[in-house]
């Protein structure tokens, strides 16, 4: 009896074991979401005054205001000396972008910004094509770009474009005339497109605490001082867990969601041999994840110490983030030479070194780092905390997501069916990557406005 009683013991510890395991399955916490609360709609403050005990913050002002982006010739020329003083460790022979960014690269790179890139063009193209503007939300002024169609013909919708990282709203600035042009289908957007705070030319948070949730609620009030109490969203990478946050928290203001990227955890997965065959695609993307992944960590534990590097080299900045670039078009671009930065991508070098100076002249890197932290610091990380990845979105909001070829994970229908109550839309695209609007801006705006016409036409 001793032996068949420590058999049934050891019996019952495996089921426990057993049991574990499957409730930290990717697929189990997305059939069956935990019970965590979808986060309160509470204030936030992030300013730089220090509260005291039970002290309610300032009142913001809610004045929007508007903004140009106007570089001094003193910060151009420090850029230039900086560049000129850059120190390039040799790249082993063969190695491609397999060691990380290989230096002969950045060299030419270098070369190029330093004697042909124009900053001055570009500075004027976004004042001119991309009107800016800033407001105070809990305590931070928050940049964003709203656009509204020249002449607005048909159906005219408020849309929210929230970026992600290494990124900014100028990922975006391909598909801002695609998107406010009602000539064909008489459906045509109102863009806003603001810079996640700690991003661009948005105010960086004082207080720690600023995460997806922090920035779900500040776009809302951000969209609802703009006097649009209902609104489509699109967001790719952070932006997709911002908009998806949003239309959790808020499912009543979001007309329609539309996004690019789903984030799977790293976990072991326990299913049949038949459902594994519908993963193989996934399990090697875990085995990237793990080749290209190291960044993520590095920021969702101690961003604040390659921050000082990154906030101190325009060569360090932009091989950290281009080498993001390089993989987000294609994940093959390690075996080659340039990393497929010059050859063969649908953005040009001005494009990628436009998104860098936005971080060097904003001094946004750091913060931007922090994200990471506030979202996937293990145990306390929001997405961690709110169980965000797994939640489902109530059926009151019509979702679409769009899979690019090149996007870093490329989820089964069913999979995004267990996040969205309502998917009216899943579109396999023949083209693009990671960075979608930058890349094939046409296939993006087409499937944003199928989205749309398909919603309006339910009502």
């Amino acid at each position: 009896m001793v032996g068949v009683g420590f058999v049934m013991q050891q019996q019952l510890q495996l089921k426990k074991e057993e049991d574990k395991m499957l409730k930290n399955n990717v697929l189990y916490r997305l059939a069956f979401p935990s019970n965590h609360p979808i986060p309160l709609r509470t204030n936030g403050w992030f300013g730089k005054k220090t509260l005291n005990k039970n002290e309610n913050p300032p009142k913001d002002d809610v004045e929007i205001r508007p903004f140009t982006i106007d570089i001094d010739q003193s910060t151009l020329d420090d850029l230039k000396h900086r560049l000129k003083d850059t120190k390039l460790t040799e790249s082993l022979d063969g190695t491609n972008f397999r060691y990380g960014f290989n230096s002969k690269t950045l060299e030419d790179i270098i070369e190029y910004w330093q004697n042909s890139y124009d900053w001055l063009h570009w500075q004027k193209e976004l004042n001119t094509n991309c009107p800016q503007f800033k407001t105070q939300i809990e305590g931070i002024d928050i940049h964003f770009i709203h656009i509204r169609p020249e002449k607005p013909t048909g159906v005219v919708l408020p849309l929210l474009m929230i970026h992600g990282w290494p990124s900014s709203p100028f990922e975006f600035h391909k598909t801002f005339p695609l998107l406010t042009d009602g000539s064909t289908g008489g459906l045509s957007f109102e863009v806003i497109a603001p810079s996640i705070p700690g991003f661009g030319f948005s105010e960086a948070p004082h207080k720690e605490g600023f995460h997806c949730v922090a920035a779900a609620r500040i776009f809302v009030k951000l969209m609802h001082r703009l006097g649009f109490s209902r609104f489509f969203v699109h967001g790719g990478d952070w932006g997709s867990f911002i908009s998806k946050t949003i239309a959790l928290m808020y499912p009543e203001s979001v007309r329609g969601i539309h996004t690019t990227l789903h984030f799977i955890p790293n976990r072991k997965v326990l299913i049949s041999e038949s459902q594994r065959l519908m993963f193989t695609q996934l399990e090697a993307i875990r085995k990237n994840w793990y080749l290209e992944g190291g960044y993520s960590h590095i920021q969702a534990t101690k961003p604040d110490t390659v921050g000082v590097a990154l906030g101190d080299s325009p060569a360090g900045l932009a091989a950290y983030i281009l080498e993001k670039f390089s993989s987000g078009l294609d994940i093959n671009n390690v075996y080659k030479l340039d990393g497929g930065l010059f050859n063969g991508n649908r953005l040009t070098l001005d494009e990628l070194l436009t998104n860098v100076m936005i971080y060097w002249f904003s001094h946004n890197v750091t913060s931007s780092l922090r994200f990471y932290r506030e979202n996937l610091f293990p145990g306390s990380g929001a997405m961690f905390k709110f169980n965000l990845t797994a939640a489902k979105v109530s059926s009151m909001v019509p979702a679409a997501y769009a899979v690019f070829p090149n996007e870093i994970v490329r989820p089964p229908k069913f999979v995004i069916e267990m996040s969205y109550g309502n998917l009216i839309q899943y579109t396999e695209l023949p083209r693009g990557g990671h960075f979608s609007a930058l890349e094939e801006p046409q296939l993006l705006v087409d499937d944003i406005k199928r989205f749309a016409r398909v919603v309006v036409s339910r009502l």
